[in-house]
């Protein structure tokens, strides 16, 4: 080859080099952007920031961050990929989609249920009505189930109460189920505003002054909807 023309050859294939890495900087980039400003991410960040106060100290109609314990105050729950006893969960089923070219992970089942529960610190006790709530939890029960993994009876189970099923035309479908929630004394952290009740599981004070005993109901309002996470990061 003419050294002139291996010059150009050499210079063009740089170029393209080149261009290939800026390509894929700029598809690092848009992804961390992404995820930095996700829902959950920013949900947490907003927990994160806020200063946790004693359960007993949050004013009324006050926005504030509290943290304590999870205990039931009535019914409880059954995670449904899990079977373990819970006050909420959030249950993903995605199937492995391929286009030849690519592939990812779809979404076709999720779905979220919770109950009214307690949250404990040495201060008091607060009732919580997750309804409306923005709830972040960690996923941390997950499996799969494919090929040469059929799915057990539960997820089986449960595919088909949300109209679908692990069977393809010729092989298993590729998916995998997570399942998040908030176990039964487990700690979470919360942020929003309430009012205070009072407790029936207290005596009335001695002292007339002080006021029957009370405790705190968090609700969401359009206003100042809860933020409940179970994240480790979100309840120091």
């Amino acid at each position: 080859m003419h050294p002139a023309a291996a010059l150009l050859y050499r210079s063009h294939s740089n170029d393209m080099v080149g261009i290939y890495v800026a390509i894929f900087v700029v598809f690092i980039i848009i992804a961390i952007v992404a995820w930095y400003f996700s829902k959950a991410n920013r949900l947490k960040r907003a927990l994160r920031d806020a200063k946790a106060m004693p359960i007993g100290q949050l004013p009324e109609n006050t926005p504030g961050k509290v943290v304590g314990q999870a205990h039931p105050v009535g019914q409880t729950l059954v995670g449904p990929l899990t079977g373990r006893p819970c006050l909420y969960y959030i249950a993903i089923v995605e199937q492995h989609v391929s286009t030849g070219r690519s592939s990812y992970w779809k979404q076709i089942i999720k779905e979220e249920m919770g109950v009214a529960f307690q949250v404990v610190d040495p201060s008091g006790r607060a009732i919580v009505d997750p309804r409306g709530a923005e709830v972040v939890l960690t996923f941390d029960g997950t499996s799969k189930s494919g090929t040469f993994s059929d799915a057990d009876p539960v997820q089986e189970a449960f595919l088909q109460r949300h109209g679908q099923s692990s069977k393809g035309w010729v092989f298993n479908k590729g998916l995998r189920y997570k399942e998040a929630m908030i176990e039964i004394n487990e700690t979470v952290a919360i942020l929003g505003s309430g009012i205070r009740e009072p407790d029936p599981m207290m005596a009335p004070a001695q002292d007339y002054r002080s006021g029957p005993p009370t405790l705190l109901r968090l609700t969401s309002s359009p206003k100042f909807p809860l933020v409940i996470s179970d994240d480790h990061t979100t309840t120091q």
